[in-house]
């Protein structure tokens, strides 16, 4: 059995900023909400995400026999305009904090992977590449809140952060409870967005269609008419940078 205290004092150890742990279990509708969003079109072309939803929903499916989820956040620098107000700009356009600077995704894994063979345990090592939603267990993991604009916030770094988890088939001595979402009726996000991507609703849900990031991240897509990137050529911060727990 797993020791919460050694899992969360290694996962620091090995260069992660916080960790918090989850049973394993399906994640409920409520929590999050992949089928409306997906019924209602809002994937896009993202055709991937209508694959293995149940694998999304429950990682039992994903690793048999899971009983916990580890969940880990590393934090990045946020863009000077937080500080300045002004914007970076970079090769003609804006980039977006969380591509400035490092290769995120292999040094989450490998921080991952060093986790893992600490605790000398067993599990499949997931960052945004494996069907499980990353920020929804974080939130399940008592990591923070999904915020209106669809990431997770934590009280101490704001949406400024990179996760991902192990998935395991050790029990733990102690897991962590979700924290209350604190956006309340803050609506600044939804507001920012210039082209009305995020649910207006109060549904934590994006319109990837409507979303600057969509257009400029996964591939080239011709930019249509009515969507407007604020100088954006890498990657879209504008809701993140209307969120007061990005100005803490």
């Amino acid at each position: 059995m797993l020791n919460s205290g050694d899992v969360k004092r290694l996962a620091v150890e090995v260069g992660f900023d916080a960790c918090g742990i989850a049973p394993a279990g399906a994640l409920g509708d409520d929590e999050y909400p992949l089928r409306e969003w997906l019924a209602r079109g809002w994937h896009g072309d993202l055709g991937y995400m209508e694959r293995n939803v149940e694998k999304r929903m429950d990682p039992r499916q994903l690793q048999p026999g899971a009983r916990s989820v580890i969940c880990c956040v590393s934090a990045y620098p946020p863009p000077e305009e937080v500080e300045s107000g002004e914007r970076k700009v970079e090769n003609g356009g804006m980039i977006a904090a969380y591509a400035r600077g490092r290769e995120y995704h292999k040094v989450i894994k490998d921080m991952l992977f060093a986790l893992r063979q600490r605790l000398g345990i067993d599990g499949k090592v997931c960052c945004d590449t494996v069907p499980i939603s990353d920020k929804h267990w974080a939130a399940r993991a008592g990591l923070g809140w999904i915020g209106r604009h669809t990431l997770l916030v934590t009280e101490r770094w704001g949406s400024w952060i990179n996760l991902g988890e192990i998935v395991t088939t050790e029990e733990c001595d102690r897991y962590d409870a979700p924290v209350a979402r604190g956006c309340a009726d803050c609506n600044l996000c939804v507001a920012a967005c210039p082209n009305g991507a995020l649910a207006a609703d109060g549904t934590p849900m994006l319109d990837v269609r409507r979303c600057t990031a969509y257009y400029t991240t996964h591939h080239t897509r011709e930019l249509p008419p009515d969507v407007d990137p604020r100088g954006y050529t890498m990657g879209c911060d504008i809701c993140q940078l209307a969120c007061p727990w990005n100005r803490l």
